[in-house]
């Protein structure tokens, strides 16, 4: 069942696999949240239970559903991306931030600002399902550079 708030909406969780990774996907364009929750549909061990256009939906959606993971537009129309990371760290400090932005100059900001992962805009399903992965289970920055993915230890 979903429920929707202005464009924003929250999925049913009865229907979760039990230690299904939980994520909460934001991105202005509504192409872009439906492409990332159509990709994410095939993969049983992770289900896209919320969705967001800005950081204000963003920030009440952490509150009310705790996500373990959130697929952030690094170019938010009308928002400064880093403070939204930021806030949403100072709410919910264990959730994984996986920014999507082809700016290579707004890396270091968003690590800095507490993301925990950064992927080009263009990334295919089986890397965003992996970045997923990675960050959720051993909660270390990683970050594409081209067809490269480097990992940090935090």
């Amino acid at each position: 069942m979903i429920t929707r708030s202005s464009s924003a909406y929250i999925e049913s969780t009865s229907d979760l696999v039990e230690d299904a990774i939980r994520v909460l996907v934001v991105d202005s364009s509504e192409a872009m949240r439906e492409g990332i929750r159509h990709m994410l549909a095939g993969d049983e061990g992770i289900k896209v239970v919320a969705e967001a256009r800005n950081g204000k939906e963003a920030l009440e959606l952490v509150a009310k559903i705790t996500p373990d993971i959130i697929i952030l537009d690094g170019s938010l129309r009308g928002t400064d991306t880093t403070k939204i990371i930021s806030h949403i760290k100072e709410c919910s400090p264990l959730v994984g931030i996986i920014v999507l932005n082809d700016q290579q100059s707004f890396l270091v900001p968003a690590i800095e600002n507490g993301a925990s992962g950064f992927l080009s805009g263009d990334v295919g399903r089986s890397d965003l399902i992996g970045a997923i992965r990675i960050v959720h289970l051993w909660r270390m920055v990683l970050f594409q550079q081209g067809s490269n993915f480097t990992l940090v230890k935090l």
